[in-house]
């Protein structure tokens, strides 16, 4: 705050709360505050009046030349159509949209960015109020004894009189509330009149809230509320227009104004110490002890026994509800118990132990103590008829009728004894023991090893304790196993309370509720000082009837058991929004693209929660986003968005807002370039296919003139393969059989010959046959040929194991040609016998190789090796070229003289053949 000087508080219609001191305007959000000074534009800083409006207007009033409103964040400031005036609106009113400036006896109102003067009273009797706004009349105005008022018209006749005594006594404030009441209040009353009916009302605050004066009041239109307030008190008007809901202000706040904001929190605004926050869920809380230290509370014999800290014992009475002395003791109180089994209350302090027995105190004679004060018991147990006690060494064991020590036990860290079905278990700082044939023995629980320190044990139920830690949390154990209680790990428990199914915890984190859940418990409920603890630090705790009373180092608060934490969200917006630093407002949401831009958004709430958490958010960008993003996040950036038209969204505990913007494309990204883009691909594409689609025919054309081509050249095989010398000399051989009268031999022959030929015939028809068949083929040739030179020619085929010779595929004949070249150019020309050699050798699954091996004379000693034009050997290439361009077969051809050096060189032709998988 600039200032603790704050003279009014006003919540606007979004919910912001305004603060109007005398260092300038203060807007808050409840996590920030702004503050408006004569640097943004008021001509001073001294404001004292504030009314919002509903169209979202923030009017500040002061003593100036210039006044006016605050509209988003901007102050806009107007003079009087009288040059020079200095306003002194000190009964000024709001009316709907309007304010209406009031002093004394001048009324001004706002047109056309000027302060119009409406009326000027400078005698004619006291002005009782200000400027009316009705159909029917225009003032009020008394008579010259100040006991009648009169109502008159805009021609100042005089409609109505009333009565009117004592109302006009140190009047503080006056003006007109809405469109249907007018107020004057003083300290001792308040009179309202009804402008529709006329009907006359007035109150004492005596008969109202029990007080007989207060200073500085003030009547207002808040939130469709009529509230009022002055010094100690605040209040609502009914429809009666009797105040309820009253609270009432501690006189130490030296408060003289109260607002109720909408979510039902008090805010108190003092002269001196600035403004307090009284959430709703605290006015329900009383407090007692504020500035005392209560160290435990607990039922002693169906009392309620609070320990205070050098004050003593007291006592909770229901029938005024408050705490009330018991047993006074101006020093350190120890604890306070009920032995049910002796009928005897036992209060324990530093120097005196107390016993109440049939509603009489006696005090017990420590004078036989060397020191003179109670060493023999902070805390006492009935176990085994004999009470005992705790102290700093130990345990003591105390006779219950005279109260003397009959045994001392060792054992340090002792901080709790509690019987539990006849069994002492003693807290220690290293873990949970028991006291048993006067010995300390530590448990051993099955599931764990357990040396926490204990703080306190609870009795849970008839077969479990709580366990309390220094810094672990509470466990819950049936003495055999042992588990924690959920979400209480590190925790310092300092005490607990079991209220039927449900669990109490006193922590240093505030007061932790768990509620049973089958055979567990769950959180329930957190409180700490947000909720109206005086403090996180809680020393002990019970509850009583459905009150939980919680004692603190700033004692005690008496909470409501159901207490229902209300949310003071009250809105969420967005703070800050731009595009590459240019501001998104309402008007101004329409940006031209830019490349590598920025959106970024900031998000902010109304939230007048005293502990302030980070808010969980869900967004989302429409329309590029369809499911909602959650975040933590306050701040949001999005980058390289494309143009278009967009609303970013933004949710949380039920509240959305979202805001609109727009990117304008650039010319080359605007819907008629796009279209005209659109059209010349178009045109490109159509063109671009009709060139493939004219390639592809082409290609297709050229296929069939390949494969027409490729026909030509196998029947050039078979004309190739039929030549007249082999047809001549096959004939001629048969003919010489059977001039011999070798019938046999030559019909053997015939019938080769004539299968050889059907063969050819057949297989001139197919494009590709099988390895087995090309085999049998050339197997009939060579046979034909042998018959033929007469046991001249010998041959030998051999086929690679490997290849597989009925899948293996090779083009029609292909081989034929090149061994009969063997044939006819190289064994012919041979004296001696001739040998040919044919090998299928396997490379891999789609090739093998084929080698056609002669023994003969070789090209250069034939005429055929003169002329290089060998029509079959043309033939072959041609038909080579065409094979391989067909992209189905890959095949490689070469021929080689073995033997250079020698007359019968011999000649070897070689076929690498690959069949293309496709």
């Amino acid at each position: 705050m600039p200032s603790n000087h704050i003279y009014k508080t006003a919540q606007d219609n979004k919910g912001f709360l305004w603060f109007a001191t005398d260092k300038g305007l203060v807007k808050y959000n409840g996590n920030t505050m702004r503050t408006f000074t004569t640097k943004d534009g008021l001509a001073t800083n001294d404001v004292w009046g504030i009314y919002p409006t509903p169209d979202g207007k923030l009017w500040y009033l002061s003593k100036a030349s210039r006044l006016g409103y605050i509209e988003n964040d901007s102050v806009y400031a107007f003079e009087s159509e009288e040059k020079g005036e200095i306003f002194n609106p000190i009964f000024s009113s709001q009316i709907g949209n309007d304010v209406v400036l009031t002093s004394s006896n001048r009324f001004h109102i706002l047109e056309d960015k000027k302060w119009k003067l409406l009326a000027n009273y400078k005698s004619g009797g006291l002005i009782a109020g200000g400027y009316v706004k009705n159909n029917e009349f225009s003032r009020f105005k008394t008579n010259e004894t100040f006991d009648t008022l009169l109502v008159q018209d805009a021609k100042n006749n005089t409609i109505k009189t009333l009565a009117f005594s004592n109302v006009l006594e140190r009047v503080h404030s006056r003006g007109q509330i809405a469109d249907s009441l007018f107020y004057w209040v003083n300290d001792k009353q308040y009179s309202i009149i009804n402008l529709n009916t006329l009907k006359f009302y007035s109150r004492s605050f005596q008969e109202e809230i029990g007080l007989e004066t207060s200073k500085y009041l003030r009547i207002n239109l808040i939130n469709n509320q009529i509230q009022i307030s002055g010094s100690g008190f605040v209040g609502i008007l009914d429809s009666d227009l009797h105040i309820k809901n009253t609270y009432y202000i501690p006189e130490h706040l030296k408060a003289h104004f109260g607002f109720i904001d909408k979510s039902g929190s008090i805010w108190i605004s003092t002269f001196t110490n600035g403004i307090y926050h009284l959430p709703l869920e605290k006015q329900s809380i009383q407090y007692s002890f504020p500035t005392e230290t209560v160290t435990n509370i607990n039922f002693v014999n169906n009392k309620i026994i609070a320990n205070v800290s050098n004050k003593g014992f007291y006592g909770y009475d229901n029938s005024i509800r408050e705490f009330v002395p018991f047993i006074i003791e101006e020093d350190y109180i120890f604890n306070a118990s009920y032995i049910k089994e002796l009928d005897t209350e036992y209060y324990l302090s530093k120097l005196n132990v107390r016993t109440v027995k049939n509603n009489v105190i006696r005090e017990i004679d420590l004078s036989n103590n060397l020191y003179g004060i109670n060493d023999r018991a902070t805390q006492l147990v009935l176990y085994h008829n004999f009470l005992y006690g705790q102290f700093s060494f130990g345990i003591n064991k105390i006779n219950p009728e005279n109260f003397k020590i009959e045994s001392e036990y060792i054992q340090h860290g002792i901080n709790q004894l509690l019987n539990f079905n006849n069994q002492l278990l003693v807290a220690t700082s290293n873990g949970l023991k028991e006291f048993k044939d006067e010995e300390f023995e530590s448990f051993r629980f099955d599931n764990t090893e357990f040396n926490k320190p204990i703080l306190s044990i609870v009795k849970l139920s008839d077969i479990e304790v709580l366990i309390n830690t220094d810094g672990f949390g509470t466990y819950i154990s049936d003495l055999k196993t042992i588990r924690q209680l959920p979400k209480s790990e590190f925790l310092i428990v300092n005490n607990g309370f079991v209220d039927g199914t449900s669990i109490w915890l006193a922590t240093e984190s505030g007061v932790l509720k768990y509620a049973k859940l089958k055979d567990d418990y769950v959180l329930q409920m957190h409180l700490d000082v947000s909720n109206g603890l005086p403090s996180n630090n809680v020393n002990d705790l019970l509850v009583h009837q459905n009150q939980l009373m919680v004692c603190t180092n700033n004692g005690i608060a008496i909470i409501p058991k159901d207490l229902k934490i209300k949310s003071q969200l009250l809105d969420i917006y967005f703070d800050k929004a731009s595009y590459n630093n240019q501001n998104i407002t309402a008007n101004n949401s329409i940006f031209s693209y830019q490349n590598n831009n920025n959106l970024s958004f900031t998000v902010t709430s109304i939230d007048f929660s005293e502990q302030l958490t980070n808010l969980s958010y869900n967004y989302k960008l429409f329309p590029l986003d369809k499911n909602w993003t959650a975040t933590t996040t306050k701040n949001f950036n999005i980058n390289n968005l494309k143009p278009g038209s967009y609303t970013f969204f933004i949710e949380s505990n039920g509240i959305e807002k979202s805001l609109d913007f727009v990117i304008k494309p650039l010319w080359w990204q605007k819907i008629w370039f796009k279209a005209f883009m659109i059209l010349l691909g178009i045109v490109f594409v159509t063109l671009v296919s009709r060139y493939f689609v004219r390639q592809s025919q082409f290609k297709k054309n050229q296929k069939i003139f390949q494969d027409k081509r490729l026909s030509e050249l196998q029947l050039k095989a078979l004309r190739s393969q039929m030549n007249p010398h082999f047809v001549f000399n096959s004939l001629s051989a048969i003919q010489y059989y059977i001039g011999e009268n070798n019938f046999e031999t030559s019909e053997l022959y015939l019938v080769k010959f004539s299968k050889l030929i059907r063969q050819f015939f057949e297989l001139s028809k197919e494009n590709e046959i099988s390895l087995s068949r090309e085999v049998s083929l050339l197997n009939g040739y060579l046979e034909i040929e042998k018959l033929r030179f007469k046991e001249k020619l010998n041959f030998n085929i051999y086929v690679d194991p490997k290849l597989d010779t009925k899948t293996t595929k090779i083009p029609t004949m292909l081989l034929q040609p090149i061994v009969e070249n063997a044939v006819n150019h190289g064994v012919f020309n041979k004296l001696e016998n001739g040998f040919i050699t044919l090998n299928f050798v396997y490379l891999d699954h789609q090739t093998f190789k084929v080698e056609i091996i002669d023994d003969g004379v070789g090209f250069v000693n034939t005429k055929k090796r003169e002329n290089k034009n060998v029509k079959s050997s043309n033939v072959l290439k041609d038909r080579l070229h065409f094979l391989n361009y067909s992209e189905k077969w890959d095949i490689d051809y070469k021929t080689e003289e073995l033997s250079p050096d020698l007359a019968d060189r011999g000649n070897k032709a070689t076929f690498l053949i690959k069949k293309i998988q496709k």
